[in-house]
């Protein structure tokens, strides 16, 4: 069969595929329709029209991207879901099964029993090529296969995309860790940790369906990097996930007010928990007085004994607040309730369910754990000095607990103005009245940046396992861990540390640049590699004037279909945005307002994660000069860039890119 053929036999293939697609969900939708008429097939009705929902015919992804040849008789088609014959046979196998790891692992070493591993090419959802790789025989070509490249460089407009289709064997290795495994993924620019994290979550609510029920979480640094990444699970048929940024887990309708670095890398120090605990405990008011229980008859008397015998185990433990007035509550209506059998008065079921909101039990309980607010508790420990030090004594220094003190107290919480920082400890304060509700898999982006008071607030909401993606390069806040080994012992658990060192994003060409700068930023972590060459991919341009040669740039991308991102300091921002107005080019931030911009204009401290086919950057020297993580920031601007990085600066670069 000459190549023409076989195009033309895997085309028919695909609309085969679809056919059955069709018939599969029409099939369901019929089986949700008879189960809607039965009694007390709620549950059933709900899983048949989630299953048709996932079988929808997405048009804007291809049904398989894939093939692989041996294990079976027949090929086996991957594809981003299951489809199946009128027989309830395989017509396209889900990405995430055994047999689709294959597809990802097998080498000519390693063949798992495949002879020929097919990528398929696609424009748009038509089926336009095929390129073969032969497992029988070990050519020793270790690099990405053409089409893989093609989709890399592919124009990337609008949110990330999917990597299903391209993701390499040690990607493959940490999609299908167990879900029992916290895992630390340490990535380079470009090494795809976070697709690969987003992967992994998808793969994990197919494995384990108690996830769909317990939820997963994603957090990542900010509302314009989740809006990137929020549509590549839907695309992956996983839209039960909640994704949040990390503020947006404390989030108020108030907004925060700006706060010293120093005061902000205070608060977010580990030792703030247990000030907070103090805090919060020490609240604690033992009875002095019988408490008498009026809505019986005859009337129970509770002695300060018996109190404290009721609630020292909820004390000693420390049981979460609310729960431990629940708890003494009921242990009370336990001790009237015997008190009463014995002078032969019995409660009915009815009148005890009463008693537990009884005003006298209700009064016990919150005199004994107070119904103090978590701010109210914050309130008081950065107003009032001698809170401050009682809590906080043995564990912070008094210049700490100075820096920690407002110098002016509102008069009130409620007209007190709460930094971000305030905002964690609050979170804080709440998880010891109340545990928050949890998932069943958390997934935290960026991870490196988190203070331990901010890995506190989200363990906090997790119920099991979490996966950690960050690169310590790129770590930028004035609380940041500084190492994956100390992010750990913030974390709690058992934790395993896996590395991605192989760039696919970034160009070689670019990654040179960048990596220069690594002796100075994180010396201790390797170089990353670029898995891509891309000739002309650095250019650099000094100019006399910035602004009118960014223009000049821009017009020439005018017809080209990639998209572009003005990576610049933050400063320089706001003239730059009016600037390209005037001369008639739109820009915004990437997803502002929705839209999917051609040329996106970004602030460098927002750049993180994000990924352009051509960057301009602009002005390095004054991103270095921007502080003192300004050649972390100057890392991160450097590798945004999917094929084409353009250098324009009228001042000097600096020494690591001037070399």
């Amino acid at each position: 069969m000459t190549a023409e053929q076989e195009l033309l036999s895997e085309r028919d293939y695909l609309d085969h595929a679809h056919v059955c697609l069709k018939h599969s969900r029409e099939q369901l939708r019929e089986l949700a329709a008879r189960a809607r008429r039965r009694p007390g097939d709620e549950l059933m009705v709900e899983w048949l029209e989630w299953r048709a929902d996932q079988l929808r015919d997405a048009n804007e992804s291809p049904l398989f991207f894939g093939r692989i040849d041996g294990p079976e008789p027949k090929p086996c088609y991957i594809g981003r879901r299951y489809v199946s014959d009128e027989r309830d046979e395989p017509v396209v196998i889900d990405w995430r099964t055994d047999m689709a790891a294959r597809f990802y692992r097998a080498t000519p070493s390693r063949r798992m029993e495949v002879t020929r591993r097919r990528r398929f090419g696609f424009d748009g959802v038509t089926l336009t090529s095929f390129d073969d790789e032969s497992l029988t025989e070990d050519t020793g070509d270790t690099g990405l296969s053409r089409l893989v490249i093609a989709e890399i460089e592919r124009s990337h407009y609008g949110p990330m995309r999917d990597i299903v289709a391209t993701i390499q064997p040690d990607q493959d290795e940490i999609v299908r860790t167990e879900l029992a495994s916290t895992l630390i993924v340490q990535g380079g620019p470009g090494t795809g940790k976070t697709a690969v994290g987003l992967h992994r979550a998808a793969y994990l609510l197919y494995e384990h369906s108690r996830l769909r029920r317990e939820g997963v979480l994603v957090v990542g640094p900010n509302d314009l990097f989740v809006r990137y990444i929020s549509r590549v699970l839907p695309t992956l048929g996983e839209s039960q996930v909640v994704h949040s940024s990390v503020d947006g887990l404390v989030t108020d309708r108030k907004k925060p007010v700006a706060e010293e670095p120093q005061v902000a890398a205070l608060k977010g120090d580990a030792r703030m928990a247990e000030v907070l605990r103090r805090a919060v405990w020490s609240g604690l008011r033992p009875p002095t007085e019988d408490v008498v229980v009026r809505e019986t008859s005859p009337y129970v008397r509770i002695t300060p004994d018996v109190v404290t015998e009721l609630c020292s185990d909820l004390v000693d433990r420390q049981v979460p607040l609310t729960r431990a007035r629940e708890h003494l509550i009921e242990r009370a209506v336990s001790h009237v309730r015997r008190n009463l059998e014995e002078r032969g008065h019995a409660l009915t079921d009815g009148e005890a369910r009463r008693l537990i909101r009884a005003k006298s039990l209700r009064d016990l309980a919150s005199g004994i754990f107070p119904n103090a607010t978590p701010a109210q508790v914050l309130f008081a420990l950065l107003t009032d000095a001698d809170v401050l030090r009682r809590a906080a004594d043995g564990i912070l220094t008094a210049d700490e607990q100075a820096i920690l003190s407002w110098p002016t107290a509102p008069v009130s919480v409620g007209r007190a103005k709460w930094s971000v920082a305030d905002r964690f400890l609050i979170d804080e304060i709440a998880g010891l009245m109340a545990p928050p509700d949890r998932y069943g898999h958390v997934v935290i982006d960026e991870a490196q940046d988190l203070s331990p008071i901010q890995l506190r607030a989200i363990m906090r909401r997790c119920a099991g396992s979490a996966t950690l993606l960050g690169d310590m390069a790129q770590r930028t806040t004035a609380w940041a861990a500084g190492s994956w080994e100390a992010v750990a012992a913030h974390l709690g658990v058992t934790t395993d540390l896996v590395r991605l060192t192989t760039s696919f994003r970034v160009p070689r060409e670019i990654i040179a640049v960048a990596n220069a700068l690594l002796p100075t930023i994180s010396p201790d972590l390797p170089p990353t590699v670029s898995g891509r060459h891309v000739p002309g991919a650095l250019t650099t341009v000094a100019c006399d004037d910035v602004p009118a040669e960014l223009v000049h740039v821009l017009r020439a991308t005018e017809h080209h279909p990639d998209s572009v991102g003005i990576v610049l300091d933050d400063d320089r921002f706001a003239a730059v945005r009016k600037h390209l107005a005037k001369e008639g080019i739109e820009t915004g931030l990437p997803h502002e307002d929705g839209s999917d911009h051609k040329i996106s204009l970004v602030p460098v401290s927002l750049a993180k994660g994000l990924e352009f086919d051509h960057v301009v950057l602009i002005e390095p020297a004054e991103i270095t000069g921007s502080g003192p993580d300004g050649r972390r920031l100057l890392y991160i601007a450097l590798t945004r860039a999917i094929s084409r990085l353009t250098l324009l600066h009228e001042r000097q670069l600096p020494p690591e890119l001037g070399a």
